[in-house]
C-alpha cells in the first residue's frame, strides 16, 4: 500500500514537470518564430462608412412609432380622467344647442352659496381697479345674454324664462340674480320668481324675507300675487317673488292649473319686460320641466370645470322629452384658470382663437380694448421676450400653428 502511494506521488510530480516543460517549449518556439520570421501586413484595416448599429432610418421610424403610441396613450388616459367642459366652445360643439352667453369667473362671488350672502351695496360700490373690471365684466356678459334672448324669436318676444342646471352648485341662482340686476340697471322692468321650493336661494342672495311667496299663492285661496311682491332697494324696476314656505310636493304645485294661470296672469299684466323663474336642477327632478311647459322657454346653465360632460346632454334630453322649449345654454366659469395677466383666466383679447366663435362672448375683450392705454399688464412682449418659453408665447405659438394648419 505504501509503495502504491509512493508511486502515485511520483506520477503526479512527473505530470507536473511534463506540463511545465511543454509550456516552456511552446514559449521558446513562439520567441524563435518572432525573431526568425518577419510579420507582414497583408491588407490595411478599413472602416465601413455605413454603420452597422445604430441604423438612423430604423431608429427614426421606431422613435416615430413609439411617440405616436405614447401620445395616443397619454391622450386616452387624459380623456378618461377629464370629464368636464373647459371652454364655451366645447359646450357648443358637444351639445349642439345655441350658446346664448358666457359668464366669466368673478372672484367677488367666491363662496356666495356656502356663506349664503349677497350684498348689493358692496357690488354696486365696485367702480375702479380690479372691482371696476369685475363689474364691467359681469354687466357686459349679462347684457350679451339678454341681447341673445331678444333675438331668439322675432315674431313673439321671449318674456317668461326659466333658468335651470344639470346638478346643484353650477351657479344658476347667482346667475339669475345678476341677470335681473343688470337688466334693472338698463331700465328694464324685471320680475324674479323663486320657483325652487325645495332649496330656495334667491332670498339669501338679496337679503329678503321668505315668510310668504310662491307656495302661498299656490296653496292658499284668494291670494293676490301683486301683494306678495318685494321691490329691491335702489332698484325700483326690479321686483321679487320669493319661494315662500316649503311644501311636501313641489312638482304637484308647479304642474297645477293654478300655477299655469299664475304664469299667464303675470305675463299678461304687461308690467314686466322679462320674467325670470329660478328652478331646481333638471336631472332627477321634474320641477323645471313642468314649469317650463307654461313659459316661453328654459335656459340651461353649464358650469365649466364643474359638471360631467354627460350630465348636460342628459338634462337636455330630459327637458325635450318633457316637451319644454329649450332656448339654449349659458356657460358659467366656476374657477380662475389660465394666464396670471388676465383676471378671469383669459388672454388679452379673449380665450382661444376667434375662429371658434365662443370668444365673441367674452366681455374682457371689449374691456381690454377700451382700456389698452392704462392697462400696464396688456403690454405686448417685444424683442427677445417673444422667443422665450412662457405661457403667453406658448399660447401665441399654438394659435399661429392652428392658423397655419387651417391654411
Amino acid at each position: 500500500m505504501r509503495q502504491y502511494e509512493d508511486l502515485q506521488r511520483k506520477l503526479e510530480i512527473a505530470q507536473g514537470n511534463l506540463a511545465s516543460y511543454q509550456s516552456t517549449r511552446d514559449q521558446f518556439q513562439l520567441e524563435i518564430a518572432q525573431n526568425n520570421v518577419p510579420w507582414k501586413v497583408i491588407s490595411p484595416a478599413e472602416v465601413n462608412p455605413i454603420p452597422v448599429e445604430p441604423r438612423l432610418g430604423r431608429g427614426l421610424l421606431q422613435g416615430l412609432l413609439l411617440g405616436v403610441v405614447a401620445g395616443g396613450g397619454v391622450a386616452l388616459v387624459r380623456d378618461r380622467l377629464d370629464h368636464v367642459f373647459h371652454t364655451p366652445g366645447e359646450v357648443r360643439e358637444d351639445l349642439k344647442v345655441p350658446l346664448l352667453g358666457h359668464i366669466p369667473y368673478i372672484s367677488f362671488f367666491e363662496g356666495v352659496r356656502r356663506d349664503k350672502r349677497f350684498l348689493l351695496a358692496d357690488l354696486d360700490a365696485q367702480q375702479t381697479g380690479m372691482a371696476g373690471y369685475q363689474r364691467f365684466t359681469y354687466q357686459e356678459a349679462f347684457r350679451n345674454l339678454y341681447t341673445s334672448l331678444r333675438f331668439l324669436n322675432s315674431d313673439r318676444p321671449v318674456k317668461s324664462v326659466a333658468v335651470s342646471s344639470s346638478v346643484p352648485s353650477e351657479g344658476k341662482s347667482l346667475l339669475i340674480v345678476l341677470l335681473a340686476k343688470t337688466l334693472s340697471e338698463l331700465g328694464k322692468r324685471v320680475l324674479l320668481v323663486d320657483a325652487d321650493m325645495r332649496q330656495p336661494q334667491v332670498h339669501h342672495r338679496l337679503g329678503l324675507n321668505n315668510l310668504s311667496g310662491l307656495s302661498n299663492l299656490l296653496t292658499e285661496e284668494g291670494s293676490d300675487w301683486r301683494s306678495l311682491l318685494q321691490t329691491l332697494p335702489d332698484h325700483t324696476s326690479w321686483q321679487v317673488l320669493t319661494a315662500g314656505r316649503r311644501v311636501p310636493d313641489p312638482p304637484r304645485l308647479l304642474s297645477s292649473a293654478r300655477m299655469g294661470q299664475l304664469v299667464q296672469d303675470i305675463a299678461a299684466s304687461g308690467a314686466y319686460d322679462l320674467i325670470l323663474y329660478d328652478t331646481p336642477p333638471a336631472l332627477g327632478l321634474a320641477d323645471a320641466s313642468l314649469l317650463a311647459e307654461n313659459l316661453d322657454g328654459i335656459l340651461l346653465v353649464v358650469g365649466l370645470n364643474k359638471v360631467d360632460r354627460q350630465l348636460p346632454q342628459q338634462a337636455i334630453d330630459r327637458i325635450r322629452s318633457a316637451g319644454a322649449p329649450l332656448l339654449g345654454v349659458v356657460t358659467n366659469a366656476r374657477s380662475a384658470t389660465g394666464e396670471k395677466s388676465s383676471i378671469y383666466g383669459y388672454s388679452k383679447y379673449g380665450y382661444g382663437s376667434y375662429t371658434d366663435g365662443a370668444s365673441a362672448l367674452d366681455p374682457s375683450t371689449a374691456y381690454n380694448y377700451y382700456n389698452s392705454d392704462s392697462d400696464a399688464e396688456a403690454v405686448e412682449a417685444k424683442g427677445v421676450a417673444t422667443i422665450l418659453p412662457s405661457k403667453e408665447n406658448r399660447k401665441r405659438w399654438k394659435k399661429a400653428l392652428k392658423n397655419w394648419l387651417r391654411g
